[in-house]
C-alpha cells in the first residue's frame, strides 16, 4: 500500500500527529511506500522521521501560498499514484478534497480535520460557513476520521453526516523510562505551566487574568510557547516566567518539575499534549467543556472548570490543594495507559486504510494478528475508564 500524507501546515499538532503514525506505517509498508507533502520551511517539523518527503513553497494563507498548495498536490498524486491520501486539517482538506475529485484519481480520501474550524463556543457568520463548506465537502472524502469523541456530536449538530466517518481517538506512544518525578512539596506555592501558542483558542489571556487575582505565593506559573500575531497584545505579569519553544521530546522532564498543566482552550480537537500530561502522569486543569470531559473527572485524574467564569483558577487549586495528588498521579497515568496508547490508533488506521482499499483480512501481516489482540485489550481498558469516569 502507499500513502500520501499532505498538509498545508505542521506547525503544533499535525507534525506530533504524523510523528506518532509515520515510523508505524513506515516499519509496515516500508519507506518509499509513505510519503508526506508539507510546506518546504517546516520540513525540519517531522526531521526524525525517515520517510519521502515532498516540499512546496508557502508564504502564509495568501493565494500563491494555497495555488502552490494545489498544483503540489495534483503533482505528487500523479507522480506517487498512492492508494491512500490522507489530508490533515481544514485547508488541506478543503485544497485535496477538490483537487483529487477534479483529476479523478483512483486513490482513495481520508480527511482528519484534527480541530473542527467551526467547533467554537460562540457561533458567528464565519464559523456558520465553515460548517456549510465542511458539510458540501464531506461527500469528497471516502472517510472522515474523528479524533475524539466529541466530534461526533459536533458533526451532527451541524448537519454533516456520520455516514463515512470512523473514530480512531489519538494516542501516542508509551515513554521508556517514565521520568522521575519530582517530589510534591508538603508545602509551598502549587507549581503551574502552561504549553502552547499565545492565542485565542489556548486561551491563556483567560488564565493569565486568573492568575494575577490568586493570593500571593499560592502558585507560581511558567509559559512555554511564544506570541502569534493576533494576540500581540497580551500583557506578561513580571512574575510569570516565559520559557519560549522547547523541542517536544523535552517535555516528559520538563512536566516533573511541575503539579499541574493548564489547559485553559476554549476549543479543541484532541490535543496531544493533553495526553502526553496523561502519560507523565501529571494532572490537567482544562476546560469543562468540548473533549476534556470525555477523559477527566475533577478530582480523579484532574480538574475540569468553566473557563469562562472569573475565578476558575482559584477554584481548580482549591480542588488539588484538599486532594491526594499523588493518587490522582497515579490515575492520570492509568487514563493514558487504557486509552491512549499509540499502538491503538496506529492499528486501528491502517485497518481503516486496509478496509478502503479492500484488502483481505488474511493477507495483513503477522504483526497485525498479534495487534488485534493488543487492540481488544486496549477496547476494554478503554471502556472500564470511561465506565469509571461517567
Amino acid at each position: 500500500m502507499k500513502i500520501l500524507h499532505i498538509c498545508e501546515s505542521l506547525i503544533g499538532g499535525p507534525a506530533s500527529y504524523l510523528e506518532e503514525v509515520l515510523p508505524y506505517q513506515i516499519q509496515r509498508f516500508g519507506a518509499d511506500n509513505v510519503m508526506v507533502l508539507a510546506p518546504a520551511d517546516q520540513r525540519d517539523s517531522i526531521a526524525s522521521v525517515n520517510c519521502v518527503v515532498e516540499t512546496y513553497r508557502r508564504r502564509g494563507r495568501d493565494v500563491r501560498s494555497i495555488l502552490a498548495l494545489a498544483f503540489a498536490i495534483r503533482a505528487n498524486i500523479k507522480r506517487h499514484n498512492p492508494d491512500i491520501v490522507h489530508l490533515h486539517s481544514s485547508f488541506a482538506g478543503a485544497i485535496g478534497r477538490l483537487i483529487i475529485r477534479g483529476i479523478h484519481s483512483k486513490a482513495r480520501v481520508v480527511y482528519c480535520a484534527h480541530c473542527w474550524a467551526f467547533d467554537r463556543p460562540q457561533q458567528t457568520i464565519v464559523t456558520r460557513l465553515y460548517a456549510i463548506l465542511e458539510r458540501k465537502l464531506s461527500h469528497y472524502a471516502d472517510a472522515i476520521v474523528n479524533i475524539s469523541p466529541h466530534e461526533g456530536k459536533l458533526l451532527r449538530r451541524s448537519g454533516i453526516s456520520l455516514g463515512n466517518t470512523r473514530l480512531v481517538v489519538s494516542g501516542i506512544r508509551d515513554l521508556t523510562p517514565l521520568p522521575d518525578a519530582e517530589a510534591l512539596p508538603p508545602t509551598g506555592p502549587m507549581r503551574l505551566l502552561f504549553v502552547g501558542r499565545f492565542d485565542q483558542q489556548k486561551g491563556l489571556d483567560l488564565l493569565l487574568r486568573d492568575f494575577t487575582r490568586l493570593e500571593p505565593g499560592r502558585a507560581t506559573l511558567s509559559l512555554v510557547g511564544a506570541k502569534i500575531v493576533n494576540n500581540r497584545d497580551l500583557t506578561i505579569p513580571s512574575d510569570v516566567k516565559l520559557l519560549g519553544w522547547v523541542p517536544r521530546e523535552t517535555l516528559p522532564a520538563m512536566f516533573a518539575k511541575f503539579d499541574a498543566v493548564v489547559m485553559p482552550s476554549r476549543w479543541e480537537g484532541m490535543p496531544l499534549l493533553a495526553l502526553e500530561v496523561l502519560r507523565s502522569g501529571r494532572l490537567l486543569i482544562c476546560s469543562n467543556h468540548g473533549v476534556f470531559p470525555y477523559f477527566i473527572k475533577s478530582g480523579v485524574n484532574g480538574v475540569l472548570t468553566d473557563i469562562n467564569t472569573s475565578g476558575f483558577l482559584d477554584r481548580a487549586l482549591t480542588v488539588l490543594e484538599n486532594a491526594d495528588r499523588s493518587a490522582m498521579n497515579a490515575a492520570a497515568r492509568a487514563t493514558y495507559v487504557t486509552m491512549f496508547r499509540g499502538e491503538r490508533m496506529n492499528y486501528e488506521l491502517v485497518e481503516l486504510y486496509d478496509s478502503l482499499v479492500e484488502e483481505a483480512p488474511k493477507a495483513k501481516m503477522t504483526p497485525a494478528v498479534h495487534l488485534d489482540q493488543k487492540n481488544r485489550e486496549q477496547v476494554a481498558g478503554r471502556s472500564a475508564v470511561e465506565k469509571a469516569l461517567r
